[in-house]
């Protein structure tokens, strides 16, 4: 079996159809549908069987709640294809994806890169164009320099043996778990394809955890893997590769911090010295400047910026 396609399934009854029909006509049909169920308590374990039912190549997992982490790696746990798609039960790919993907299983590489199309949002999902194979540290610092490289897991085909190998899992119980995922992945990573294949349908929706207004989880969760990475980037031997994933974690902080006008919430969500050590840029630079003198005044003047853009 070539490809796992993995879906975790939470209080989505409304966009599942869409998603798992997405699923079952792909046109290359050496696939296996694991819908993993974590524990919604609304139609979507009735729906799952009754999808069950109609193919064989769909397998059910029922969970306890324990967030989407938890219920990507419990169908991690079972897959048994040599590739691994990450789909989100609300959005929904192409029906030819992986029949497209396999001129690039064909080169060996333990992750392919493709693309999306974004409905309700702006698009921000841009990878570099890369024809050959590269490593992970080389296509990070190719896609950094050139301010593309976004870290959404189901943007990326992971080689199931590839993930065991290096033990590589999402961490339970946390918002940005792709942020914290993602990038360990790419490091381990010794052959990357970048495909160019815009196979994903990413929905923004309003009732989605990435578009609640209270974003003190996010903050606190965000931060913790911004910890976490600090200490694997400095780890990387290659210098500018470092200081720009050093940066990045600094720029990202920075950006959400406005998104969540964390000033409102207080003092503990001020991390100065993170950011002073870790911009490198002189774009992130200036902004941590303005951040450490006032994170309100840092708010207000990049907030009204971004509506001026918008």
């Amino acid at each position: 079996m070539l490809f796992s396609i993995i879906v975790p399934v939470y209080h989505v009854e409304k966009y599942l159809p869409r998603c798992v029909e997405s699923l079952i006509a792909q046109t290359y049909e050496d696939i296996e549908i694991i819908l993993v169920d974590d524990g919604s308590n609304d139609r979507c374990p009735k729906m799952c069987d009754e999808y069950a039912g109609k193919d064989h190549r769909i397998k059910v997992v029922h969970k306890a709640n324990g967030g989407l982490s938890d219920a990507r790696n419990a169908g991690l746990d079972i897959a048994n294809g040599d590739y691994v798609i990450f789909v989100d039960s609300d959005d929904y790919i192409e029906k030819d994806t992986c029949h497209n993907l396999l001129k690039y299983i064909n080169n060996d590489a333990d992750i392919i890169i493709g693309d999306a199309v974004v409905e309700g949002g702006i698009d921000r999902l841009k990878h570099i164009s890369e024809s050959s194979v590269l490593d992970g540290e080389t296509y990070l610092l190719k896609a950094l320099e050139a301010g593309r490289a976004p870290m959404a897991a189901w943007l990326n085909i992971y080689r199931l043996a590839f993930l065991n190998r290096y033990g590589l899992r999402f961490k339970v119980g946390i918002l940005h778990e792709d942020e914290q995922f993602t990038p360990r992945a790419f490091l381990h990573a010794n052959r990357i394809s970048v495909s160019g294949i815009k196979f994903y349908h990413y929905i923004i929706r309003e009732d989605s955890i990435t578009t609640k207004k209270n974003k003190q989880k996010n903050l606190i969760d965000f931060y913790s893997t911004c910890e976490e990475l600090e200490q694997v980037y400095k780890s990387v031997n290659n210098n500018r590769l470092k200081n720009l994933l050093l940066n990045s974690l600094a720029s990202k902080y920075l950006t959400l911090y406005v998104t969540a006008n964390a000033y409102e919430y207080g003092n503990k969500y001020y991390h100065k010295s993170f950011i002073c050590r870790n911009v490198k840029t002189i774009k992130v630079r200036i902004q941590g400047i303005i951040y450490c003198i006032s994170p309100k005044v840092y708010c207000k003047l990049v907030g009204k910026k971004r509506k001026k853009i918008k």
